[in-house]
């Protein structure tokens, strides 16, 4: 029985970011540094065999496995991760990761004085990456894989280059958060632009969900890769407020916030997509990474 596939040595002594082993993670990093590439592409087995002479030993029929080449994304600038360094999932488990074919990607170990990427956003965007692909972060000192759950980012926000009316927005949103009913607005401020909207559903064991409509001045980074034709400064936001807003906090969260969550999480979904239909543009989730209207949908029908 052969051993599981360890850690890589050249990752020791640094954090380490673990997908998948087939997520594509340049999309996930251009979510947060708009400017990330490959500063060196990562080449599997076959195409580094493919790339090299055929000459030498190889070329008179002793061959050698090849070697997979790590690549090098940068996120900005100098800061780079190089990966992915694959790990089986026998390997994953034994280090406390999920037990699936994985690739690591090791964090940097050092930023540059004076660079805008700090080790702080790295390590967010990390835990962010982590939690959407259904990973794990392992830390320098390997004593605990830090693994989030999928399961808890619950709230969605549509962008949108058009408003609705409260009063439009009510029947689009109602089948899918039955109950609905318009919020009292909030105190106006003298001279400020309108408010928007609040719409709240309330559940009897499963807290509230707000649909709050309003232009926003700012929008999530990840739009700037995006067709501006296909958002805009009009914001739907989308949020559960648990019985308990504590277990939000909490690594490990109770059974009952557990069942609440899995009967909102599809009526959140329900309702951005409706709204989606209704009005056009990009839905975000809370980790600042585009959701597809596949995936909604797929959200929308998870009961």
């Amino acid at each position: 029985m052969t051993e599981p596939r360890a850690v890589p040595p050249a990752l020791d002594g640094r954090h380490v970011l673990a997908v998948p082993a087939a997520t594509d993670l340049l999309p996930l990093a251009r979510a947060w540094f708009p400017d990330a590439r490959w500063s060196r592409a990562p080449r599997s087995g076959d195409d580094a065999s493919a790339a090299r002479p055929a000459s030498g030993a190889r070329f008179r029929g002793i061959a050698t496995a090849p070697e997979p080449e790590v690549g090098a994304l940068a996120l900005a600038g100098t800061v780079e991760l190089d990966g992915p360094h694959p790990l089986d999932a026998a390997g994953a488990r034994a280090v406390g990761l999920p037990a699936q074919d994985s690739a690591l990607y090791g964090l940097p170990a050092a930023v540059a004085p004076g660079t805008t990427v700090t080790p702080e956003l790295v390590a967010g965007w990390a835990a962010a990456v982590a939690r959407r692909a259904g990973g794990g972060v392992l830390p320098a000192a390997r004593d605990r894989a830090v693994v989030p759950d999928p399961g808890a980012a619950v709230d969605l926000t549509l962008w949108s280059p058009a408003p609705l009316t409260v009063q439009d927005a009510l029947p689009v949103v109602r089948p899918a958060l039955t109950g609905s009913r318009v919020a009292p607005p909030p105190p106006a401020t003298p001279g400020a632009a309108p408010a928007g909207f609040t719409l709240t559903a309330a559940y009897a064991y499963d807290g509230e969900v707000d649909v709050r409509c309003e232009r926003a001045a700012e929008v999530p980074m990840v739009l700037s890769t995006i067709d501006p034709h296909e958002h805009g400064p009009w914001a739907y936001r989308v949020t559960w407020r648990p019985p308990d807003p504590y277990e939000l906090t909490r690594e490990t969260p109770s059974q009952l916030h557990v069942i609440a969550r899995q009967r909102v999480a599809p009526g959140v979904a329900g309702a951005v997509a409706a709204l989606h239909a209704a009005v056009g543009g990009t839905v975000v989730d809370v980790g600042g990474f585009v959701v597809t209207r596949d995936e909604l949908e797929r959200r929308a029908r998870a009961r």
